[in-house]
């Protein structure tokens, strides 16, 4: 603890200076570039200081949380998958019914449209029977409960047909195939300069 205070107490003192000498820095001679490339490399061991120490404590966190993960899957994962196996399987034959009763019921609602144009049932009878043939949305019981809902869901069914604007690029694999040399219509290979700092 001692430690990390002195820690902070360093970093306190030496980011400013950092942040100061990079805001007063000037380049316009060759020894200019010499005193850049100095206060270049202190910059960057300080700010490799201030990451190790910012990321220990969360690497350490993380090491633990992924070693419990792996124990606790060892002995709860097929538990689990279980579960969600036949969670999946009853949920997939309550939907088959369902499916089965709504079209049943859209059957039955035709029928009785067409018994009401024919003038063989009134409209309060006829609405009293629709919402009889229509099946229940929800189911309780003592262990739990399930509600129908119908969401929308987008299934693209032809990938060649997608307007220009909905084609996200693959950059990554573009840039490595770009590297590799191989020409791909539409994109360039530039030389961008960077300055990369080298740390001793």
């Amino acid at each position: 603890m001692e430690n990390a205070t002195k820690e902070l107490a360093i970093l306190k003192q030496q980011v400013p200076k950092a942040v100061a000498a990079a805001t007063a820095l000037k380049i316009k001679t060759a020894q200019d570039m010499i005193k850049a490339t100095d206060i270049l490399g202190k910059i960057k061991s300080v700010g490799k200081m201030v990451r190790e120490r910012m990321e220990a404590p969360v690497k350490i966190a993380y090491k633990a949380y992924k070693d419990v993960k792996t124990e606790q899957d060892k002995v709860f994962g097929s538990f689990v998958r279980g579960c969600d196996e036949a969670e999946s399987i009853v949920k997939g034959k309550m939907i088959e019914y369902q499916d089965i009763e709504v079209a049943k019921a859209e059957k039955k609602k035709d029928q009785i449209e067409k018994k009401v144009e024919d003038g063989k049932m009134s409209f309060e009878k006829a609405a009293d029977k629709i919402i009889e043939a229509t099946p229940q949305k929800n189911v309780t019981t003592d262990s739990g409960a399930v509600q129908f809902r119908t969401v929308k869901e987008v299934v693209i069914e032809d990938e060649s047909k997608l307007p220009r604007e909905y084609l996200i690029p693959d950059m990554a694999k573009i840039k490595k195939v770009a590297l590799a040399g191989v020409d791909i219509p539409g994109v360039k290979v530039i030389d961008k300069r960077v300055v990369a700092g080298i740390t001793h």
